[in-house]
């Protein structure tokens, strides 16, 4: 069985991130404690190449920390995820350009998958144009990533000998960028997940790189793992680490509260606590097959360098599956809390709150898990 998230995190730590939770969701953004905490700690670097000065960390590994961070508080375990996730691209980029964006030990990539920017080469590089939406971490990043299509001078995209139009993904300053504040939402607000746009930004080839095949600057089994089961595997983990916090917090109020109408403590009804240990059970059952799934396709990929479509597709089942009990969780728990529960700054308020933002995330979404059915 995986060790609760609390051995993972130094104490100090946990207390510092999730002290400062109300202030950084008035804020709209992390605070400076939970930065300086951040920063601190290294954990931006976790996935940064060694020759970089990063951690490299293996996956299982850093999955761990990652959940451990989204236990202590939803907003800085997402936007550490995305953040380093993000910084995962120094090993696909030229080298001169990982240098100049990640030697810094503050250095903090932004952005979007999504295709909308359009890129048109010109003298060396290319000229960029575009928008994207929800860039976790945009109050903080000091560089911003995306994708855009190939099109030449009039707009018309390029395609390849297959007739397929091309992508590709850049890198450009944070000062480069245009951001636009709109992240008005319930939850996870501290994570500052901002629009943002470029406007005929010309930056050179260097700045350009690929995740859509291995990397061929370095050799680690990082950077030449799928990078799509990459990110279903590091964004099912956010809600598992959020929901394992509301579990935490619903076994204090099952020893604590006694309901009105009730001369018992919540934990002694007996629909209340065989609700409880159904969701306990499932959870760590479910939690507990993520993990060896992830072990097993992470050794193989690291003995092999290869995985099967089999494989790819059984550590998808098992991130949906998580994602989806971890959810479950929180809804069938949350209206045994009773008054407790409805205030906005109460730890159970907002991790409800954060794990719904959380959950309408495409790659945990049942439509994107239906799809491939």
């Amino acid at each position: 069985m995986m060790v609760h998230p609390r051995e993972i995190l130094p104490e100090a730590v946990q207390q510092i991130l999730r002290s400062a939770s109300p202030e950084a969701e008035n804020k709209g953004a992390l605070t400076a404690a939970q930065l300086e905490c951040i920063y601190v700690q290294r954990y931006l670097r976790i996935w940064i190449p060694q020759d970089l000065g990063g951690a490299e960390m293996p996956l299982p590994d850093a999955v761990a920390l990652l959940e451990a961070l989204c236990w202590a508080d939803g907003s800085v375990g997402w936007v550490v995820n995305l953040g380093a996730g993000a910084n995962l691209f120094a090993g696909y980029m030229q080298p001169d350009a990982a240098r100049k964006f990640f030697t810094d030990e503050k250095a903090w990539a932004a952005g979007s998958g999504a295709i909308t920017g359009k890129a048109v080469h010109r003298q060396d590089g290319y000229v960029l144009t575009g928008s994207w939406k929800y860039a976790s971490g945009s109050a903080h990043a000091t560089l911003f990533t995306f994708n855009a299509w190939h099109t030449d001078e009039n707009g018309q995209q390029l395609r390849n000998a297959a007739g397929e139009p091309i992508f590709s993904s850049f890198a450009v300053s944070a000062q480069q960028v245009k951001i636009v504040p709109d992240w008005q939402v319930m939850g996870l607000r501290a994570t500052s997940s901002y629009d943002f746009a470029v406007d005929q930004v010309w930056i050179p080839e260097a700045h350009r790189f690929d995740l859509q095949h291995p990397s061929p600057f370095h050799e680690g089994p990082l950077y030449r793992f799928p990078f799509l089961t990459f990110a279903e595997i590091t964004t099912s983990i956010m809600l598992s680490g959020m929901a394992y916090h509301f579990l935490d917090e619903f076994e204090w109020l099952l020893q604590h509260k006694k309901p009105s109408g009730f001369d018992r403590l919540l934990g002694n009804i007996p629909i209340v606590a065989h609700t409880w240990h159904e969701i306990q059970t499932l959870f760590q059952q479910t939690r507990n097959r993520y993990y060896q799934t992830l072990k097993q396709v992470w050794h193989d990929h690291v003995s092999t360098g290869a995985l099967t479509p089999d494989q790819l597709l059984a550590m998808k089942k098992a991130a949906g599956e998580l994602a989806m009990v971890s959810l479950q969780a929180v809804e069938k728990l949350y209206p045994f809390c009773g008054m407790t529960a409805i205030y906005l700054q109460h730890p159970l308020n907002r991790i409800w709150r954060d794990i719904h933002v959380a959950s309408q995330h495409q790659l945990v979404s049942p439509l994107y898990h239906a799809a491939e059915s």
